[in-house]
């Protein structure tokens, strides 16, 4: 049987293989570098617009550490609560009496043509009285007084947005380091990819965007009734190549509560349909795949190529240096990438993680397939 043409698919996959691996590298590259950079204390007046439904527990313990912020201007913070039954309104109104930069508003309940988060985050937008504002949840937590000084260090002129690095709590237990591993190595394409190219995704945990950005471009109007992927289709229509920043210091990073397991699978169907409304990212989509497609049939392909040629030593040692080299490398890099953004980092399981990535994104398009595409719009009464 013929072996040239498995020797070369072996090799050439080896190759695609140790691009991503190097890849995994990039985020934390770009975090050293962030921290080595001395910070501005010139940086623009800010709004916060936190959303919130039922609440009231995460914002008494939150809220404190985001009002006493030491940010060397002004800034003010802004909840928009999304029709909570709890006791979230008179929450807020306790520290507003504390807090004159504190203000809120809620969602009106006749709302009929956008869907209510979309809502809350447009009226937050209009309420907000400085040109930079930053979108985040009432569920997040931060890392200290200087966060937002953190956050806003890419905020300049030359920007229409800027892309924050959001984790899940360090939960124990392969349930949550599955979700915690899909979320970062996500952020690990999409972040250093928004930098270098353009914005692909956004996390609306941690999202800086121009007021009058929005307001030109008429917020969410293209996709009002969407229920989901309102940070990622603001981004993704509307920030053009190279006009998105990043900021991935560990100190301006958000930490959230990780989501149960039925809701995070929810979300990978929202965000299967959110990619039909993307405008750009065709380019992103094919390294996505191609970097999904190697990591499965490089396995496959030296496999069959030791299995043909075996017990012929000058194949053998040489796949398995290849073998051994990209595992190797990928723990180097990922290791590296977690040490710098402060994470734990996932060892012994990263082999096996690194190859459900492609179950998980085929088990959501197939139920997204069979799905009612209505489920993923407002449900007008």
């Amino acid at each position: 049987m013929e072996t040239a043409p498995l020797y070369l698919a072996a090799f050439v996959l080896w190759a695609l293989c140790l691009w991503q691996a190097i890849g995994f590298g990039r985020l934390g590259r770009l975090c050293k570098k962030q921290a080595r950079e001395p910070l501005r204390t010139d940086v623009p007046p800010v709004s916060v617009v936190l959303t919130c439904h039922d609440h009231e527990a995460q914002l008494r313990q939150n809220l404190p550490m985001l009002l006493g912020q030491d940010y060397p201007t002004d800034f003010e913070i802004i909840v928009v609560d999304m029709h909570s039954t709890d006791g979230t309104k008179d929450l807020l109104e306790e520290f507003e009496y504390a807090y004159p930069h504190l203000h809120h508003t809620h969602c009106p309940a006749t709302a009929r043509d956008i869907s209510l988060h979309r809502l809350a985050l447009t009226l937050g937008m209009r309420a907000a009285a400085y040109e930079w504002v930053v979108f985040s949840e009432a569920d997040c937590a931060i890392g200290g007084t200087q966060w937002l000084l953190h956050l806003m260090q890419p905020c300049t002129d030359d920007r229409d947005a800027v892309l924050g690095l959001m984790r899940y709590d360090d939960r124990r237990g392969w349930a949550a380091r599955r979700r915690q591993f899909f979320h970062l190595w996500q952020q690990m394409m999409w972040l250093p990819y928004a930098q270098h190219m353009a914005p692909y995704r956004a996390d609306e945990a941690c999202l800086c965007y121009r007021r009058s950005h929005f307001l030109a471009h008429q917020g969410f109007a293209a996709s009002a009734n969407l229920e989901a992927g309102a940070a990622t289709l603001l981004v993704n229509r509307h920030v053009a190549s190279g006009r998105c920043g990043v900021s991935v210091r560990p100190e301006a990073q958000v930490r959230q509560e990780l989501p149960p397991a039925r809701r995070w699978r929810q979300d990978r169907l929202y965000y299967m349909e959110t990619r039909r409304h993307m405008t750009q990212g065709l380019p992103y989509r094919l390294r996505y795949a191609i970097a999904l497609a190697a990591q499965l049939l490089w396995p496959v392909t030296a496999s069959a190529l030791l299995a043909l040629t075996w017990p012929n030593p000058y194949v053998a040692v040489p796949v398995g240096v290849m073998w051994l080299a990209l595992i190797v490398l990928r723990q180097t890099m990922f290791l590296q990438s977690t040490r710098a953004l402060n994470l734990r980092p996932f060892h012994w399981c990263l082999p096996l993680l690194l190859h459900l990535p492609l179950l998980w994104d085929t088990a959501a398009w197939l139920r997204w397939r069979v799905s009612d595409k209505k489920d993923y719009r407002k449900r007008f009464v």
